[in-house]
């Protein structure tokens, strides 16, 4: 459909069309800008997480738990995602923000120039009218005045009291204004050819070039419009490859946590080496007691707890331990509760 044969008499609504267009684009191209300025701050306020929960200390002296191996594995990974947000944002504001404001520079000057020739034929076209009807208008008049000149010649002809100089003035006057009712006519007949000429290729011809071009260029701004929102997804398709290796690379961490290595990381650095405690011995305070009666009295200790103590006596060899030697061998071997010894 041809907005030259349909739309010949639009001009001003296409006028007011085409710039609603080149509105739309710079509507659209604002919004690219503003949706990859999010896209800048946002890997920005990851980059800042990432610097914020890295760890500070030397490398000899990181965690070798599998669980902060795998945390800090994610703060890389998520560093990488942040780096291809800045892609998103770079190849936004260049292939299609940048691309917008270019053609919309393009196509306001494209417009102009269309606008300029249509109204130029406009303005051409209403010359030819008015000269049109200038020349209707003079011969309308000069035909009245030749209408007045042949009523007053023929008055004073029939006047039997009218000299024959006012006849003949008058007759003059009659034939003078006829002559140039004549040139009138004439010249009146040339403009209208000439107008209906110049209307028939102003309506046929030139408005339909200019509203063509007018079509073609709206056409054009459209495709433009399609191509970009094309773009805009494309440029984040593109990265999706890469995030989502970012995203298995996370995965990847978290199955690298292994509960039973970090426990073995914890035994080999704090491990000393030292055998547990043994069991303190009974310390009999009771043998310095006078004793009375059979030898089945002579202690109230249990029967249990003496066979416990006839026991030590024979694995000792016969000789008491030591309570004082005894104490200070469990207070070094309790280091657990107390300081670690170096």
């Amino acid at each position: 459909m041809s907005w030259g044969t349909e739309l010949w008499d639009q001009f001003e609504n296409l006028d007011k069309h085409t710039q609603w267009g080149i509105d739309f684009l710079e509507r659209y191209a604002k919004f690219v800008k503003e949706r990859l300025e999010i896209e800048q701050n946002y890997a920005k306020q990851l980059r800042n997480l990432v610097k914020k929960y890295c760890p500070k200390r030397s490398k000899d002296e990181e965690p070798r738990f599998t669980s902060c191996m795998s945390f800090y594995a994610i703060l890389n990974e998520l560093n990488d995602y942040a780096g291809q947000r800045e892609v998103v944002a770079e190849e936004m504001g260049h292939k299609v923000y940048g691309e917008l404001m270019i053609y919309s520079q393009e196509l306001k000057a494209e417009r102009k120039h269309h606008l300029q020739e249509g109204r130029k034929t406009t303005q051409y076209f209403e010359q030819c009218w008015k000269q049109m009807d200038n020349s209707k208008k003079k011969f309308e008049r000069e035909c009245r005045e030749a209408e007045k000149s042949q009523l007053s010649y023929e008055r004073l002809d029939n006047d039997i009291n009218a000299t024959k100089s006012e006849v003949e003035k008058a007759k003059s006057q009659y034939y003078q204004r006829t002559h140039l009712a004549d040139e009138s006519k004439n010249e009146y007949a040339a403009q209208l050819q000439n107008f209906n000429a110049e209307q028939w290729k102003h309506f046929h011809t030139t408005i339909p070039n200019v509203f063509k071009n007018l079509q073609a260029m709206d056409e054009r701004r459209t495709v433009k419009l399609g191509e970009t929102y094309r773009s805009f997804a494309e440029v984040e398709r593109r990265v999706v490859p890469i995030v989502s290796k970012c995203l298995e690379g996370m995965v990847s961490a978290a199955k690298a946590v292994d509960e039973r290595k970090d426990s073995g990381i914890v035994v080999e650095s704090f491990k000393s080496g030292f055998e547990p405690p043994a069991d303190f011995p009974f310390e009999d305070y009771s043998q310095n007691l006078s004793r009375t009666g059979s030898d089945a009295t002579i202690s109230n200790t249990p029967k249990g707890e003496r066979d416990k103590e006839l026991v030590g006596v024979a694995v000792s060899g016969g000789t008491r331990a030591d309570p004082k030697h005894s104490m200070a061998k469990a207070k070094n071997k309790l280091w657990l509760f107390g300081k670690k010894p170096k």
